[in-house]
């Protein structure tokens, strides 16, 4: 059975998934294919995260900024606010 996903996410999971994209390019990474390869992500996951298609659980966002050694605080900082 496939996850459905909701065309109803809130606008909070778009300004994350460009959060991610943000970080991604401010590591140096020019697409989301090459970042997730590099810390073991799935690719077609990771990219609808970034998309903001799929909700994302706070699990897997800890997974990631854990990869990139990014906390919280600094995920959700002042440029997230900005998007």
């Amino acid at each position: 059975m496939s996850k459905k996903v909701s065309k109803d996410l809130p606008k909070e999971v778009k300004k994350i998934g460009l959060r991610l994209r943000q970080v991604r390019k401010e590591l140096g990474f020019s697409n989301s294919d090459d970042f997730a390869y590099k810390y073991e992500l799935n690719r077609s996951q990771y990219g609808k995260y970034e998309a903001g298609s799929e909700d994302l659980r706070i699990s897997s966002l800890i997974n990631i900024l854990e990869k990139i050694d990014m906390s919280l605080n600094d995920f959700f900082n002042k440029d997230f606010d900005s998007l």
